[in-house]
Parts: C-alpha cells; structure tokens; sequence
C-alpha cells in the first residue's frame, strides 16, 4: 500500500455482494478503470452475475457507488462503455489517477487473498514445496467464477 492510500484509504472498492447488500469481498484500488479491467472481461456477451451476486463500485470518499451491469462494457467485454465512463466522472470528477496492483480481500476477516495464482510475486518458492497436496487459497478470479457461474 502506497503512502497516499495509507493516509486516506483507497480512492475506490469493488464490492462483491450477494442479496443487494451483504458485502462478501472487496477489492480496493485508487485507479477505477484499472480495478474495472479486472472484471469486465466477464460481462461479455451481456454476461452478468449469477443470483444473489452483485458488484459494486463503491468510492470510498462519498461512499456513491455504482452498480456494474453488462451495459457498462462493450458487448465483446473488452472495454468499458460511454455510460460507465460518465457515471464514474459524475461521481469522482478527478477519477483519471494512476493505479497500482490491488488488494483483494475477504470483507468477513480482512484477510488478504491474491488475486491470481499465476502471480509470482511474493511466492516463497520453499513454502510451494511445504504446501503439495494442501487446499489452494481461494483467489479473486476463483471468486469471479462462481459469481459468474464460470465453473
């Protein structure tokens, strides 16, 4: 976490919900488009999540959010639409920010998940060794799986 988001917070959340409201993880992120790239490949083809799964974009300074529907992404999910882009500058006109790697996190405990496991950052290779045949932590795109019915 840089010094910024240390200090205030991150400027923007991805909330994964269920029934509307129950916060069930989180991403966080001061860059809204970089987050949003994480997600958007899954609302292709007018893709959306499955009941009672929601998302939603939260920024954290006036706690407004947005909730993401397939008509906020091209339909080839390969970028963001018009009417995403003017809801976010209607909520945070100073949105265009740079954006680091993201946290990703279970809402219930805090506990921080990694997003990929393809990630090679911060692996202890020995630890890989200790943990053959142990259950996985579940990861972010793991989660976007099930909430999208992917598998």
């Amino acid at each position: 976490m840089g010094l910024f988001s240390k200090l205030l917070g991150y400027r923007w959340s991805l909330y994964i919900v269920q029934h509307e409201n129950q916060l069930v993880y989180a991403m966080h992120e001061n860059s809204v488009i970089r987050m949003v790239g994480y997600v958007m490949g899954y609302f292709a083809n007018q893709s959306q999540p499955a009941s009672p799964w929601g998302l939603v974009l939260n920024f954290n300074r006036t706690h407004k959010s947005i909730k993401l529907r397939p008509e906020h992404f091209t339909p080839d999910g390969k970028d963001v639409s018009k009417l995403l882009l003017q809801e976010i500058q209607a909520i945070d006109p100073g949105w265009k920010v740079k954006g680091s790697d993201p946290v990703f996190e279970d809402a219930s405990t805090t506990k921080k998940l990694p997003i990929s496991r393809d990630s090679l950052s911060g692996i202890n290779f020995n630890k890989i060794i200790d943990d053959v045949g142990k259950p996985k932590e579940i990861t972010f795109y793991d989660v976007m799986d099930h909430v999208f019915e992917k598998r």
